[in-house]
């Protein structure tokens, strides 16, 4: 029973992947080509664009790890000296 409503449900998939795919060969059609394919040099910018976002996020974790710090000593010598 599984087995019969599993091979209908991919018989679905499949009709559905055959009228959804733009086309049928190896090769994508040239307007495919000329709208999707990014600029030579794109690589280069998005890594150097993804490198700078980590290096951004790393540089505000790291101050906010000092912060943290800067608090926690506080809080100790706080309760240290009890006051």
């Amino acid at each position: 029973m599984i087995r019969s409503i599993r091979i209908w449900l991919w018989g679905i998939v499949s009709e559905l992947e055959y009228q959804l795919y733009p086309w049928k060969t190896d090769q994508p059609p040239k307007w495919v080509e000329e709208k999707y394919t990014p600029p030579p040099d794109y690589e280069s910018n998005f890594n150097d664009d993804w490198l700078k976002s980590h290096d951004d996020k790393i540089s505000r974790l790291q101050s906010e790890m000092i912060w943290v710090q800067q608090e926690i000593h506080k809080l100790h010598i706080h309760n240290n000296t009890g006051e």
